[in-house]
C-alpha cells in the first residue's frame, strides 16, 4: 500500500482541477461583489462578528473589501492559468482565511472547504503541465505525479460526505420537517411550493440526501458504478444550486470527479496531445508533506467534527461544534439585534 502511494500516475487530474479552482475562485469572489454580499456583509455593518480570538481582524474601510475581493478574483485566474502558481494560491489562501475569521454572521460550509482545499492545492505539484509556469520555464514541466496526489483530494471530500451523512440521522431530518420547511423556503412558483409540502416528495428528498451522501463515494471509487455515481451527481447539485443557490459549492463539489476517474481516461478528454505515461518508477519527491503535514492534517480532520460530543448540550441549539463539522443544511435560523 506504502508504495502504491507514491508510483507515478498521470498528472491530467490534478492539472484538470486546478484549471477548474482557479474559475471557482474567481466566480465566487468576483460574485460576492456583484450579487452584494461584500455590501451587505462587509461594508454595511457597523459592527461584525469576528471569530473568538480574530476581533484584530476587521473588514478595510471604505471601498477597501470591494478591492480585497477584487484582487482575490484576480488570484483565482492567476491560479486557473497556472502563473506564479505558489505565490497566487498562497496569497489567495491567506486574503480567503482573512475573510473567513474577520465574521461569522455568514456561514456556508463550502467556504470552509475552498479553504482546506486552498491550502492542501498550494503543497501538490498542480502548475506542472498547461500552466504560464511551465511555458516560461520548462525543467519543471512534467506529466506525472505520485499516486497520493489524488488520494488527498479523494480522502478530503470522503471525509465532508462521511460526516454529511452521520449528521442527518437526527429527527428533524429523519421525519422530513427541515426538508419541508427548506423547500418551501427555496421554492417561489405555486405549484413547486405545493410539492414541497408534498409529504412523498419532502421525505423523498430527505432520505435521498442521507443515501447520496452515504453512497456516493464508495459508487465513484467502484469502476462498474462510476458513470450512474456521476450522472447522480449531476443531478443532484445541480437540483441544490437551483433550490438551495448555494454558489459555487455544487459545481465544487463536482470537480473533485476528476480524482475518481483512471487518470489516462482524464488525459484522453482534456489533453490529447499529453504524452502517455510509461514509466513505473516510484516518485518520492516531496514525500515528507505526505508523511508530516497530510498524515497529521487527515487525522485533526476525522477528530474535528466530533469534539460537539464533549461539550455541554445539543450542537443543534447550542451551535458549539456545528462548524468545521460538515453538518450541512441541517437547521435554519435568523435573529437580529438592535444596539443603542
Amino acid at each position: 500500500m506504502k508504495n502504491r502511494l507514491f508510483l507515478p500516475i498521470d498528472n491530467a487530474p490534478l492539472i484538470i482541477f486546478r484549471i477548474f479552482l482557479g474559475l471557482l475562485l474567481a466566480c465566487e469572489t468576483f460574485g460576492a461583489i456583484l450579487t452584494g454580499w461584500v455590501k451587505n456583509v462587509l461594508v454595511k455593518p457597523r459592527f461584525t462578528f469576528a471569530h473568538i480570538g480574530m476581533e484584530w481582524l476587521q473588514p478595510l474601510p471604505g471601498n477597501g473589501m470591494y478591492y480585497y475581493f477584487a484582487a482575490m478574483g484576480v488570484l483565482g485566474l492567476l491560479v486557473m492559468i497556472g502563473f506564479k502558481y505558489r505565490w497566487s494560491m498562497g496569497l489567495f489562501t491567506i486574503l480567503w482565511a482573512g475573510v473567513y475569521f474577520m465574521q461569522k454572521t455568514s456561514y456556508n460550509n463550502h467556504y470552509y472547504l475552498l479553504l482546506l482545499v486552498c491550502l492542501i492545492m498550494l503543497l501538490l505539484p498542480a502548475n506542472r503541465y498547461a500552466s504560464v509556469d511551465a511555458a516560461r520555464n520548462p525543467e519543471i514541466k512534467k506529466f506525472t505525479m505520485p499516486a497520493w496526489c489524488s488520494w488527498v483530494m479523494i480522502a478530503q471530500v470522503a471525509i465532508v460526505y462521511f460526516y454529511a451523512t452521520i449528521a442527518k440521522f437526527y429527527p428533524g431530518w429523519l421525519d422530513g420537517t427541515f426538508t419541508r420547511n427548506l423547500l418551501e423556503q427555496s421554492f417561489e412558483q405555486p405549484f413547486l411550493l405545493e410539492l414541497a409540502g408534498q409529504k412523498w416528495f419532502y421525505m423523498f428528498i430527505a432520505y435521498a440526501g442521507i443515501a447520496f451522501d452515504g453512497l456516493i463515494i464508495p459508487l465513484l471509487l467502484y469502476k462498474k458504478t462510476r458513470t450512474i455515481a456521476f450522472l447522480a451527481s449531476l443531478v443532484f447539485h445541480i437540483f441544490n444550486s437551483v433550490t438551495l443557490e448555494i454558489g459555487i459549492f455544487p459545481f465544487f463539489a463536482l470537480s473533485f470527479v476528476v480524482f475518481f476517474y483512471p487518470p489516462e481516461k482524464m488525459r484522453r478528454i482534456f489533453f490529447k496531445k499529453k504524452p502517455v505515461v510509461t514509466d513505473d518508477a516510484p516518485i518520492y519527491e516531496n514525500r515528507n508533506i505526505l508523511y508530516y503535514f497530510f498524515i497529521p492534517y487527515f487525522i485533526v480532520q476525522l477528530l474535528l467534527p466530533l469534539r460537539h460530543h464533549l461539550i455541554k448540550g445539543d450542537v443543534l441549539w447550542t451551535e458549539e461544534g456545528h462548524r468545521l463539522s460538515w453538518r450541512m443544511m441541517l437547521r435554519s435560523r435568523d435573529g437580529f439585534t438592535e444596539f443603542k
